[in-house]
């Protein structure tokens, strides 16, 4: 990795650094301190990143903290138009309108990484021309049905409260004045992560 790092070259994207393990975490944070290369780690929660998950978090100069895709969703299509480029190293295939439409209107809990990978499945199935909504994964395939305007504000609700909570549901159910059981069963009904 340190070599990797001491070279110019474009970025590099670490992902989900909150997975790594402590020993891992501590090797990236020494192979920081003379990387010569921009770095980008990611993670859902930087502010509530502790112990050895912080080191490397610490040492890059520039933080940017990003809106979930989920409410970015005008920023989706852009995104997954370079993508097909991305994974079939050619730009062969393209995305169609409607199947933009339908990844826009998907929730995205994995976010980024997640969006990457149905593209990359789908970019995967097909050789050569567009890539339409039935060549996603099938989760995907269809436009998820319309929530109500109440369902949609819970929905806010829940993901604002588990967020300010650093992703602790028990400390989000408090601030919501619900149960404990409560707040997980509202989350699987409204598609919270």
């Amino acid at each position: 990795m340190a070599a990797l790092l001491e070279d110019d070259g474009p970025a590099l994207i670490i992902e989900n650094i909150q997975h790594m393990s402590e020993r891992v975490a501590a090797l990236l944070a020494e192979c920081l301190r003379g990387a010569c290369r921009d770095v980008v780690l990611t993670s859902p929660l930087s502010d509530h990143l502790d112990g050895p998950h912080a080191w490397p978090t610490a040492l890059r100069n520039a933080r940017r903290d990003r809106v979930p895709l989920r409410r970015r969703r005008h920023e989706i299509p852009q995104l997954a138009q370079r993508m097909p480029a991305d994974a079939s190293g050619t730009g062969g295939t393209r995305l169609t309108a409607d199947t933009l439409r339908v990844l826009a209107a998907h929730p995205w809990p994995g976010n980024l990484a997640e969006l990457r990978r149905v593209i990359h499945a789908a970019a995967g199935a097909r050789s050569a021309g567009d890539i339409i909504a039935s060549d996603l994964p099938t989760p995907y395939r269809n436009l998820p049905a319309p929530a109500s305007p109440f369902r949609q504000a819970e929905r806010e609700i829940i993901v604002a409260a588990v967020e300010a909570a650093g992703g602790n549901k028990l400390r989000a159910a408090r601030a919501l004045g619900v149960g404990r059981s409560t707040l997980p069963n509202r989350m699987r009904a409204s598609h919270v992560y």
